[in-house]
């Protein structure tokens, strides 16, 4: 099972969208539950349950576990493919930029996407701890004191990339350093 999914087509997102199966991927704990079982604890027709299952199966949100046979009928238990499902940042784009004179805000929206996906895929593929991620909040300072950060940061990533010591510890990383000013 992966920490996290990211939908990343408006078709997945559709399939997560509706509020019952927004309701029956909210069911699952820790172990497998039937069209059957989901239909019991929801209080919905089997059928219906049914029917939104084989929808999240089919764009990869519920993983086919297991097949038991009872009573000669075939009862397939379904598990979450991933612990949280996070929706992509570049799945709808829309822009009046270019159309407004003087907008200039898409380049940076753009590469915080770039980011954002970065981040999502490694993410997805489980390569995240929380010595990744250092985050401030509330931080006084002047656009000087931001472009000084962001230089000090610069220059030291500078400094240990030219080091000619490599050694095979050694990782490639996408680092970014983004300050919000908040109004």
């Amino acid at each position: 099972m992966k920490e996290v999914m990211v939908l990343r087509d408006l078709e997945c997102i559709k399939a997560v969208a509706h509020p019952k199966r927004i309701e029956i991927l909210n069911q699952f704990e820790n172990s497998p539950l039937s069209a059957k079982q989901l239909s019991e604890i929801l209080e919905e027709p089997h059928a219906k349950i049914n029917y939104h299952i084989k929808m999240l199966y089919k764009v990869g949100i519920l993983d086919l576990v297991e097949e038991k046979i009872k009573s000669g009928i075939v009862e397939k238990y379904y598990y979450p493919t991933a612990k949280s499902i996070e929706i992509g940042k570049n799945v709808f784009n829309f822009s009046l930029a270019g159309k407004i004179e003087g907008e200039t805000d898409e380049f940076y929206v753009n590469k915080f996407e770039d980011v954002s996906e970065a981040f999502f895929n490694a993410a997805e593929a489980g390569k995240l701890s929380g010595s990744n991620i250092e985050d401030f909040h509330n931080v006084e300072l002047s656009k000087e004191e931001a472009e000084e950060i962001k230089e000090t940061l610069r220059a030291k990533l500078e400094e240990i990339s030219a080091r000619a010591n490599r050694d095979a510890n050694r990782e490639r990383y996408e680092v970014a350093f983004v300050s919000i000013p908040e109004k």
